[in-house]
């Protein structure tokens, strides 16, 4: 496929699930108005996407309101306005890890993913000190942690070793597509090839905010070496909506070009 392109455009690909944006309007730092969240899905729609995990931040310090009722009665009450732009949605949620995540977080009231995959996040500036603690007690009640973009946590080093231990630690990574193509700088970008060139992701996502990083999505050019591996990244997103995703992860050992999760 492609064979005379040196780079691929994104709206080009299988693009149909996204696991990761903040589109739910009204309760955090993503879309304000449910006008602009449905503006934003029927654009996301021309471009080829069906299925929509909303994820708002959960992170009680700045958004104290977000608890797993309120993002579900939120959705409920203009869930047949969004899905009026053709895409499904679902609710979920970011999951910030804070000192006092294992008082706080009850599994049972969970806002996961699907098949137990929570998507979790930490600050830019310093990694959680309880994050291999959280981990372990996700895994413990059987739940799959999903690390969203590690591309952009600044102390995680280019030699990748602090994610290949998170890695196996039973915990999937998660990439922002965006940062495929600079969005981030130039830094997250470097990072997120290298870690894609490892195989070491296992989803992706938009991570939207606004409808300026839809153009941003259109104008968006992948590498061509990366192409096969971010369309394995956008079925494993397909499989874990279908119920389908099988948690199987990549050989480590295997060549760059084979380092996918099927």
């Amino acid at each position: 496929m492609w064979p005379f392109k040196t780079s691929v455009k994104f709206v080009e690909m299988d693009f149909r699930t996204d696991i990761h944006s903040h589109i739910l309007p009204g309760v955090d730092d993503g879309f304000r108005s449910l006008d602009k969240s449905v503006e934003a899905l029927s654009r996301l729609r021309e471009m080829g996407l069906e299925h929509q995990f909303l994820t708002p931040h959960i992170y009680p310090e700045l958004y104290p309101e977000n608890t797993p009722e309120h993002i579900r009665s939120v959705f409920g009450a203009c869930s047949d306005r969004l899905e009026s732009s053709g895409v499904q949605c679902r609710a979920a949620g970011e999951h910030m890890v804070c000192e006092d995540m294992a008082e706080k977080f009850d599994p049972a009231r969970a806002l996961d993913l699907g098949q137990k995959h929570l998507l979790i996040e930490m600050s830019y500036a310093f990694e959680s000190r309880n994050l291999k603690e959280f981990i372990f007690d996700l895994n413990s009640n059987g739940i799959r942690p999903v690390l969203a973009h590690p591309e952009r946590y600044n102390y995680y080093s280019r030699s990748l070793v602090e994610l290949k231990t998170i890695s196996d630690l039973d915990t999937f990574l998660q990439l922002n597509i965006l940062s495929l193509g600079g969005f981030y700088g130039n830094t997250a970008r470097e990072k997120a090839e290298l870690i894609l060139e490892h195989g070491l992701y296992t989803f992706v996502g938009t991570d939207l905010h606004s409808l300026a990083q839809i153009e941003q999505l259109k104008s968006l050019k992948l590498k061509k070496k990366h192409v096969a591996a971010v369309e394995t990244l956008l079925r494993n997103n397909d499989l874990l909506w279908s119920g389908e995703w099988g948690g199987v992860k990549s050989d480590s050992k295997a060549s760059k070009s084979s380092r996918l999760l099927l």
